[in-house]
């Protein structure tokens, strides 16, 4: 299973390489790594949100006693595949930003991100606390989708405002990207419904904390689109 995930980010990496040489847009490469980096707090979410990885999984490395496995590591590129996808057909100006293109690119990022969680779950890769039940009898998946959604589309956001940067500027920029909005979107959005979790509130306030945190995604997903729709963005053809 490990060394299946390792041969699929080296070929992720290998297209990406390919694709930054040929246009001349180390993005590709840089994103994919600034997806790795964003599993770093894993563990923190681990503890937050009541889910654990599957203890056969070799660990990459340990905190708050909860492992982030090698193979999700190595995995964590897939976060900002979507991105990139997007960013492909920006380039060859087949895709245009807008707020209605990035609302509906929010909701294919989420459609992606849940069939993710799906896989993970029933491979038996994650599981959740209590078999991640939430008010409203809203499915875990479609709250992880939609929150990871939202991490992928600021890195959509990212790519496109600096997609004219030298790569130094790049490797500032975009490099922490995933981790800065998975702490914002997780950390922050999320506090509502994981503080009441945590403190095994009643449900009347669990279900508040559940309407707080799905309005705020989409409030950032809103915020994010409009940004889109005010930057007039116009691809570039890329020799093939």
């Amino acid at each position: 299973m490990e060394s299946g995930v390792l041969l699929l980010t080296i070929g992720a990496f290998g297209v990406a390489g390919t694709l930054a040489w040929r246009d001349r847009q180390p993005q590709y490469l840089i994103a994919l790594a600034s997806g790795l980096v964003a599993t770093l707090l894993s563990p923190l979410w681990q503890r937050l949100y009541g889910f654990s990885y599957d203890p056969s999984l070799s660990p990459f490395f340990s905190v708050l006693d909860r492992p982030l496995p090698t193979m999700i590591f190595l995995a964590g590129w897939t976060i900002m595949l979507p991105p990139l996808v997007i960013f492909f057909l920006y380039q060859r100006r087949w895709w245009r930003s807008g707020y209605f293109t990035g609302a509906l690119t929010f909701v294919l990022f989420t459609l992606y991100h849940i069939l993710i969680e799906t896989i993970g779950v029933r491979a038996g890769w994650w599981r959740y606390v209590d078999g991640g039940a939430l008010p409203f009898d809203i499915s875990v998946h479609v709250l992880a989708g939609l929150m990871n959604g939202l991490v992928s589309l600021g890195g959509l956001a990212v790519l496109l405002i600096t997609r004219h940067y030298a790569w130094p500027m790049l490797m500032a920029v975009v490099l922490p990207t995933p981790l800065l909005m998975s702490a914002l979107v997780h950390g922050l959005l999320g506090a509502p419904l994981y503080t009441v979790l945590l403190l095994r509130a009643q449900s009347w306030a669990a279900s508040i904390g559940m309407l707080g945190t799905l309005g705020l995604i989409l409030w950032g997903a809103h915020i994010i689109a409009s940004e889109l729709g005010r930057r007039p963005f116009i691809g570039r053809a890329t020799p093939l």
